[in-house]
């Protein structure tokens, strides 16, 4: 875990190691959308970005650009920011055929100056998917909305969610037996939530070094978001069909009744 003595510099640039080491495998594994995505996090902000064909759409952090390219698929004209420099080489590697459509750029959300410099009221979206929870300081993003965007515009993210996934929770499975009925019930065991916590751990099992996590309470998360001038337009908690389980019983396919990630549109007050 980073100690709170080290500079902020020194986090930031901790954070950003972690996601150059990261970039091969987990553009490999990721491809053009893992099940999660495909599931919880693709429809569910679509739908509150509502892309139009020929807007001009800002996403944060791109990874792979596999969003990016769904973007440019609906009619979109994407730019597609990282701050791992790895990440946004992998993301050019695959959008040659959308080179026209696609500006990828390598910029980092939490510096005001970087987000400054794409342009002002730019954009008539900008969306960041799963990353806030990666960002050591989200407030420079959320204060460059009333300026990147054009008057109306939207801002669309999703992240996991602070009250059942961030925080870290342990995953309870009870399995029992009775006059001959077999019942099992899943749970999440929650020991801590208000404290914001930086920790680290694995988004894919396997990955080559352990990524940083920024856990913040919704109070904290969406208080950035009201200092800076924005106002809360929708709200999804998706979460995985009852249709779908999986024999691994720490798997999110099996607690359907907790949604792993939040998604939200905020826009500037007027």
């Amino acid at each position: 875990m980073l100690r709170m003595s080290e500079s902020t510099g020194a986090q930031n640039a901790a954070v950003r190691a972690a996601w150059d080491t990261n970039a091969a495998f987990w553009d490999e594994r990721m491809g053009g959308g893992n099940a999660f995505h495909v599931h919880l996090v693709e429809p569910n902000v679509l739908e509150l970005l509502d892309i139009q064909r020929g807007e001009r759409v800002l996403e944060i952090a791109c990874g792979n650009g596999q969003f990016a390219r769904k973007l440019t698929a609906l009619g979109a004209r994407v730019v597609a920011t990282d701050f791992s420099p790895n990440m946004v080489e992998r993301a050019r590697a695959h959008t040659e055929a959308f080179n026209d459509e696609i500006d990828y750029r390598v910029t980092d959300a939490t510096n005001a100056n970087e987000l400054r410099a794409l342009g002002e009221h730019e954009f008539d979206a900008v969306v960041c998917n799963m990353a806030l929870m990666d960002m050591l300081d989200i407030a420079p993003l959320f204060r460059a909305m009333p300026m990147l965007l054009k008057p109306r515009g939207r801002f669309v993210f999703s992240t996991m969610h602070p009250c059942f996934n961030s925080n870290n929770p342990a995953f309870v499975a009870e399995w029992r037996e009775e006059n001959g009925v077999v019942s099992e019930s899943y749970a999440l065991k929650l020991t801590r939530y208000l404290e914001s916590k930086t920790y680290q751990g694995l988004a894919m099992l396997g990955q080559p070094a352990a990524q940083f996590y920024f856990h913040r309470p919704l109070q904290e998360l969406f208080g950035e978001a009201f200092r800076a001038g924005l106002v809360l337009d929708g709200l999804l908690e998706p979460r995985l069909p009852d249709t779908q389980s999986s024999p691994r019983w720490s798997s999110w396919l099996n607690y359907h009744e907790f949604p792993p990630v939040l998604v939200a549109r905020l826009v500037v007050s007027r």
